[in-house]
């Protein structure tokens, strides 16, 4: 009975020591994880404002039982992202887009089964560098255990365990920004949106001509020339504008497709028999997907404003696939005009 009684008591010291520790043990902590981007502060802030890019920069996607749900719409003020998995260290949870200031701040209302409650991760951006061109991201996390004890004790570790997966979040989201043009999307005229394509039946030619605006003019025509030629031959009528898709853009030489889109009377699916002659082939293009912007001024611009829409389609939570190719809405001798008119477009997976 003895041994019982010292069982009890030496239990119940150990009690008191616990509680009287945990009294002592602050009831929030606070954790802070900074990076830096060289990308626009745009498009850092767009990729973080909701769930379009959560793979990229939350290591909850490392979990491969990972089950997620997004709300529709994906970013911005009220956009939530609801998770279970399979694996305990993960379990379940939401997370809620509650404050979102452009350019400057975001904060997530965070729930999930870990210790704590009122569990907020906030992301502020702050330029900084030469010419204040690279943001500063600095994520601070934070959590507020009250007079829970056990979670008092479990704020010891929180430092290790959250502020590894900021860490590990950072790099993912630098790994990230570094595949996304540097050019900003912002403030612009010209909306960029996704659009769907329909199938296509066209003629092509390809066209490598040194980086000379005249030369690529002339290669355009010549190309044209023979396109309209078999046209002729075959029955067919174009059926929209004239395409440029663009297969590589170098310092000295510009190698690109002159595309155009062709119909038949009373021929809608199934093969076509077209005849070719000299380097042009028929193609059936299948549906897709693009993202998709218009563009006025010369056509040097061009390189530029592709980048720019596949920058924003990356951001957007789509994959680019193929190639980049616009469409002349001016004759080809009014390309080099500041007044030319061009629809550009990115397909996306």
């Amino acid at each position: 009975m003895n041994r019982i009684y010292e069982f009890l008591i030496s239990l119940a010291v150990v009690v008191v020591l616990f509680a009287a520790v945990a009294l002592f043990l602050p009831s929030q902590r606070t954790v802070e994880y900074k990076t830096e981007s060289n990308r626009p502060i745009g498009t850092v802030f767009d990729v973080l404002n909701g769930f379009n890019r959560f793979d990229e920069w939350s290591v909850l996607r490392s979990d491969s039982m990972l089950k997620s749900q997004v709300s529709d719409p994906a970013s911005g003020v009220g956009a939530t992202m609801s998770y279970s998995s399979l694996n305990r260290s993960t379990g379940s949870g939401k997370w809620e887009l509650v404050e979102s200031v452009p350019e400057e701040k975001i904060k997530f209302k965070i729930e999930d089964s870990s210790q704590g409650s009122d569990k907020t991760l906030t992301i502020f951006f702050k330029r900084t560098g030469p010419l204040n061109k690279n943001v500063e991201i600095r994520q601070v996390y934070e959590v507020d255990y009250g007079w829970n004890l056990l979670g008092r004790y479990a704020g010891m570790y929180v430092e290790r365990n959250v502020g590894d997966k900021l860490k590990a979040g950072g790099k993912r989201l630098n790994t990230f920004l570094a595949t996304v043009p540097k050019l900003s999307y912002a403030d612009r005229e010209n909306p960029i949106s996704f659009v769907d394509l329909p199938a296509a039946n066209v003629l092509s030619a390809t066209v490598i001509a040194k980086r000379d605006n005249n030369e690529i003019a002339l290669a355009i025509v010549n190309k044209m020339a023979w396109i309209n030629k078999i046209i002729a031959a075959n029955g067919l009528k174009a059926s929209g504008p004239m395409r440029i898709v663009t297969n590589e853009f170098t310092s000295d030489s510009y190698s690109f497709d002159v595309v155009q889109p062709v119909s038949k009377d009373g021929q809608t699916e199934g093969a076509w028999d077209v005849k070719t002659e000299a380097e042009v082939v028929f193609e059936q293009l299948p549906a897709g997907r693009a993202a998709t912007t218009d563009y006025t001024g010369y056509a040097t611009g061009l390189e530029s404003e592709r980048q720019v829409v596949r920058a924003w389609a990356l951001v957007n939570g789509a994959s680019t696939r193929d190639r980049a190719y616009e469409e002349y809405l001016v004759p080809v001798p009014q390309m080099m005009t500041e007044d030319a008119k061009f629809k550009v477009y990115w397909p996306v997976k």
